[in-house]
């Protein structure tokens, strides 16, 4: 019968089941470019790649980090319609852009 290092531990140090600390497992992050919503695995990548909807043209410049919480849907800071995902909201363009009627995509709000 193989033990693992930690139920040696237990053992060792007797720890029952009844009083064993419960694992914590480390829940994977998503990482979202607040311009495209495209998702990442961590932050070092989606600062690295460029963004086909960059403010300053097609791959002119990185994604840029979303820096709210991921949620079941998201609200344009602009107009505050709903959308399911920041990638389907910043598909479209926005009535209240600060840049004129329909001049802009729509933006998350935090």
């Amino acid at each position: 019968m193989k033990t693992s290092i930690i139920a040696c531990l237990f053992i060792l140090f007797g720890i029952t089941k009844a009083n064993r600390p419960k694992i914590i497992t480390m829940e994977k992050k998503n990482y979202y470019c607040e311009y495209c919503g495209k998702k990442f695995p961590d932050v070092r990548t989606l600062t690295s790649a460029t963004c086909t909807y960059h403010p300053d043209g097609s791959n002119k410049g990185r994604h840029k980090l979303y820096e709210g919480t991921e949620k079941k849907e998201y609200t344009c800071k602009y107009c505050g319609k709903k959308f399911p995902s920041i990638m389907v909201m910043v598909g479209g363009q926005c009535v209240n852009h600060p840049n004129g009627m329909n001049k802009g995509r729509h933006a998350p709000a935090l």
